[in-house]
């Protein structure tokens, strides 16, 4: 009875293991085609020869059991970092992923100090327009 139960648990982590393997479609739609001419695809849309090579070459990194990791490395070192999609986020590209939210928040306050300014010089307009009506009373 017990062996049927480790068999039974044998089976399900044997098939649940390509569930957790990483496909051929989750890396190569986050790869630029490397076509020269001016592509600007997606490797998993694209029929260039350039990118079925690609996908070629993917599909070969997945058979010897690579990890995501590892593929993209791979791809990187024999094609270039340019068809990465997404920078990684490590070293010098680290700016790109900080420069938006920078940009927001620098954007944000200068907005907000320009609207006060404005505001306060609409309040000395209002002040002096009521100077003025009370000497004019008077």
């Amino acid at each position: 009875m017990n062996y049927r139960i480790i068999a039974a648990w044998f089976v399900l982590l044997a098939f649940s293991i390509p569930v957790l393997a990483v496909t051929e479609e989750d890396i190569t739609s986050n790869l630029n085609c490397p076509e020269g001419g001016g592509c600007t695809m997606l490797v998993s849309e694209c029929d260039m020869d350039s990118a079925l090579e690609m996908r070629y070459f993917v599909r070969e990194m997945i058979e010897k059991g690579l990890s995501e990791k590892q593929i993209y490395k791979e791809i990187e070192a024999k094609f270039g970092r340019e068809v990465l999609a997404t920078p990684p986020k490590e070293g010098f590209d680290w700016i790109v992923w900080l420069a938006l939210p920078a940009g927001i928040i620098v954007g944000g306050v200068m907005i907000y100090k320009i609207s006060r300014r404005r505001m306060d010089d609409n309040e000395i307009f209002e002040y002096e327009y009521e100077k003025f009506q009370q000497e004019r009373k008077q």
